[in-house]
């Protein structure tokens, strides 16, 4: 049987051995590994519980049912999904990290936004996945048969625990994180569907919405974009894991693996995710669907389940931080990249420190999931755009493409669901837009839509 990953090494790269290349294009003398390693390292990205998580908003607060709820993780994921395997062709053909290669097309320092805000992505996503392992190890010790009340405190040493061992292996590097996520994809994949079969006969099939009436397509489509927008908070991450492959790589292979990568664990954790809700849907909604599988799951079974989802958002951890020590030298911060990789992830544990203390982490993780990605769709479709089609070289109509199509998504969010436990009685200037959209939040569409128009058109007036 075939390894998931290409064990052949270049000096520079080798597992277990802090890689020694920063954001400098990767010669081709150094290039190695194939295609299909993406499909593995993106499952590793995603067979986690933040992927799980994300699926259970669907059911638990927008109101779909199951196999709705479904079509449209499906739809979302494969969406943001295509978009991502595209972004992935820049690293074999330029050997860049992504916001490195974005240079190219808005201008050394047209490129600082980006970098500013996939630094921000990077640190904000490393402090979710944290908060996520720490919640996870205290349901862990709650299924061993600590008290509730012990378990709670020991939240602080797991986020700190899940930070150290996450940075330590960020810092190696690029080689030692493949190997890691692909065989750890597997390993959590494994025990989720053991999980998901014996907990299958407790689960109501069938549930449908709760959504009714011109109020469901709105909810339809904010689930569906959610699932989008999981996706596309990776985007500028894509070619910092594609760099070292080979220039001649197939263009098919390298967008077609992420997809396969990132689609199927959506998929099986997805319906995990709408089917756990339905078990109990009153402490789904008050705890969220952890405490579902502390209460309901075999204990033998939920041990290793809690010990998994904290390995899985450790693996998360280190495309969080690998990626962000990479821009941070794109900003031009004079360390080394394990040392920049070492300060994120600091800053992140320091956030997440904050996350459970002051934050309902289920509110604040849908308003990190659709916020911090807004940027990002038409960023991707001016990078694309310029890749495939038009060129480079423009980073006046490029910068302005992305401004008005950012700008642009910001019409289209539903702030009303976002900031509603904050701010129940505010009333958004686009209440009006949003209402009648029934709530559907567009905002990621329009900014695809709005960028690559303006991008096409501006090239053509602007110098």
């Amino acid at each position: 049987m075939a390894s998931p990953v290409d064990l052949k090494e270049a000096p520079a790269d080798a597992f277990l051995k802090v890689e020694t290349r920063g954001i400098d294009a990767i010669p081709e003398a150094e290039r190695h590994g194939r295609p299909r390693e993406l499909g593995f390292l993106w499952a590793g990205a995603f067979v986690n519980y933040a992927s799980l998580l994300t699926a259970s908003l669907l059911t638990t607060y927008y109101g779909l049912g199951v196999w709705d709820g479904l079509v449209a993780v499906l739809l979302g994921t494969v969406a943001g999904a295509i978009l991502l395997g595209l972004l992935s062709n820049t690293g074999p053909r330029s050997g860049q990290p992504q916001i490195v290669f974005t240079q190219r097309i808005f201008g050394r320092r047209g490129a600082y936004p980006g970098a500013f805000l996939t630094l921000f992505l990077g640190v904000g996503w490393f402090a979710v996945d944290t908060v996520i392992a720490a919640l996870a190890g205290v349901q862990l010790l709650q299924v061993a048969g600590v008290s509730a009340d012990l378990a709670n405190k020991f939240l602080f040493p797991w986020v700190l625990g899940v930070s150290a061992i996450s940075v330590a292996v960020a810092v190696y590097g690029h080689r030692t994180i493949k190997v890691f996520e692909a065989f750890g994809a597997i390993a959590f994949a494994v025990l989720s569907l053991v999980l998901f079969a014996l907990l299958a006969g407790q689960m109501h099939w069938n549930a449908g919405a709760t959504a009714s009436g011109p109020a469901y397509p709105g909810a339809f489509v904010l689930g569906l974009m959610s699932c989008f927008a999981l996706v596309a908070s990776w985007y500028p991450f894509a070619s910092d894991y594609s760099r070292y492959l080979p220039s001649r790589s197939s263009i098919r292979a390298i967008t077609w693996w992420p997809v396969v990568g990132v689609t199927l664990p959506m998929v099986v954790l997805g319906l995990f995710g709408l089917l756990l809700p339905t078990i109990d849907p009153q402490l789904a909604a008050g705890q969220g669907v952890l405490a579902v599988i502390t209460r309901h799951a075999p204990a033998a079974v939920a041990l290793p389940f809690f010990a998994f989802v904290i390995l899985g958002e450790i693996w998360a951890n280190y495309l969080d931080v690998y990626t962000a020590g990479l821009v941070s030298l794109t900003l031009g911060i004079r360390l080394k990249r394990w040392q920049t990789a070492l300060g994120a992830g600091i800053l992140g544990a320091l956030i997440a420190t904050v996350a459970v203390v002051v934050w309902d982490f289920h509110l604040f993780y849908q308003d990190f999931l659709i916020l911090t990605y807004l940027w990002a769709p038409a960023w991707a479709a001016v990078v694309l755009l310029s890749f495939f089609v038009v060129g480079q070289g423009r980073p006046k109509p490029a910068l302005a493409a992305w401004v008005i199509g950012t700008a642009a998504s910001l019409l289209f969010v539903n702030y009303p669901n976002l900031f509603a436990s904050v701010f129940p009685a505010a009333h958004f200037p686009n209440q009006p837009l949003v209402d009648g959209l029934h709530g559907a939040d567009l905002s990621g569409l329009v900014s695809v839509i709005v960028a690559a128009a303006s991008y096409l058109g501006l090239r053509k007036v602007m110098a």
